[in-house]
């Protein structure tokens, strides 16, 4: 079986040859710490490494769009960027920090347009579905975490309750800009469109769930038919706990569902038994301490728990519950990885 029908069968809620596995990034320094030499060629290396560690799953971006400009530097040193909207932030090269946000008005939102799709192309996309054999996801935004850090999200809260036409202004661009990036997608032969679109905290939601009702979920729906028209599966990615969220995931017609954070509240197993005949599962191991500072032995524990408890049945991809970070060891990269195809394999012992 081929690594996209090994995914098909999972996001189908089938049971595959074996558990398929991937991440939605990997750190260049991770990457060179498992090769064991610095990172030349980009994509070469990154090929190499998820051969490495049998991955069945690349994710891409779109490519090009308007350029980010640098205005200046802080006291510190640090570059000062502004976009195309008017955002302008502090890059420290491992935060970032908004000094201004481009819609900071009602009159601002009404404004508002994003850019042409001209601008964009899928040459990277491209580039991996032609030259190897890994499903390809295609990430295309939300309508939220892509929405409220263009006025803060403040301002976002304020401006749904006192401006709300205004706010629905700026989702619907930015939806009708998502539907012309996942016809794209398509067009440049991707397997999977991963909608990322991060809706909630390790506490819950950041909305009230009836607002996500009403200004998050029709639109991400949107995304998802607009997917499945074009005859992809979709797949959501959001972090935090979205437990009180998951059945409008399901009811807004996504496949599969990314991240899964436990050390959110995110419990794997409930879900599984509540909608593992509606939704795929993919991730839910832990970054904050498991895979950054536990020992290999604990990864392979959790791992193995993961596949004897998830994973029967199909509707199931192993990944982390973010990305293979630089702060996560080479030998926990190798453990998670080698533990799920040694003993992912189908038909499961569940015993």
């Amino acid at each position: 079986m081929d690594k996209v029908e090994r995914v098909y069968r999972a996001l189908s809620l089938e049971e595959p040859d074996k558990v398929p596995k991937g991440e939605l990034d990997f750190h260049g320094e991770l990457i060179s710490a498992l090769l064991g030499e610095p990172v030349g060629d980009w994509f070469d290396a990154h090929v190499k490494a998820r051969n490495m560690l049998k991955m069945d799953i690349v994710n891409t971006f779109l490519s090009g769009g308007p350029k980010v400009e640098l205005v200046g530097r802080t006291d510190k040193g640090y570059p000062i960027y502004q976009d195309w909207v008017g955002n302008r932030w502090v890059e420290s090269g491992k935060t970032r920090r908004y000094l201004k946000h481009g819609l900071a008005t009602p009159e601002d939102m009404k404004q508002f347009r994003m850019p042409d799709i001209s601008l964009f192309n899928t040459s990277g996309i491209e580039r991996w579905v032609k030259q190897t054999d890994f499903c390809v996801f295609a990430q295309v935004s939300g309508v939220f975490d892509s929405v409220y850090p263009l006025m803060g999200l403040e301002n976002y809260v304020k401006t749904m309750y006192t401006h709300p036409v205004a706010l629905k202004h700026v989702v619907e661009e930015v939806y009708r800009f998502n539907l012309e990036v996942i016809k794209l997608y398509a067009e440049a032969g991707a397997h999977v469109i991963l909608v990322g679109d991060d809706l909630a905290y390790d506490k819950g939601p950041f909305i009230p769930p009836r607002y996500m009702r009403e200004f998050v979920f029709p639109y991400l729906a949107g995304e998802a038919s607009q997917a499945h028209r074009l005859g992809l599966p979709a797949m959501l990615h959001s972090d935090g706990n979205v437990t009180p969220l998951v059945e409008d995931i399901v009811k807004a017609g996504f496949d599969g569902l990314h991240s899964l954070q436990p050390n959110a509240g995110v419990d794997i197993v409930a879900i599984k038994r509540r909608w593992g005949d509606r939704l795929c599962l993919m991730g839910n191991l832990d970054l904050d301490y498991l895979m950054t500072l536990g020992s290999a032995v604990e990864v392979e524990a959790e791992v193995r728990r993961l596949i004897r408890e998830v994973a029967p049945g199909g509707g199931y991809i192993l990944s982390t519950c973010n990305c293979l970070t630089r702060y996560v060891p080479p030998e926990n990269a190798i453990a998670m990885y080698l533990t799920a195809e040694k003993y992912g394999t189908y038909p499961m012992k569940t015993s």
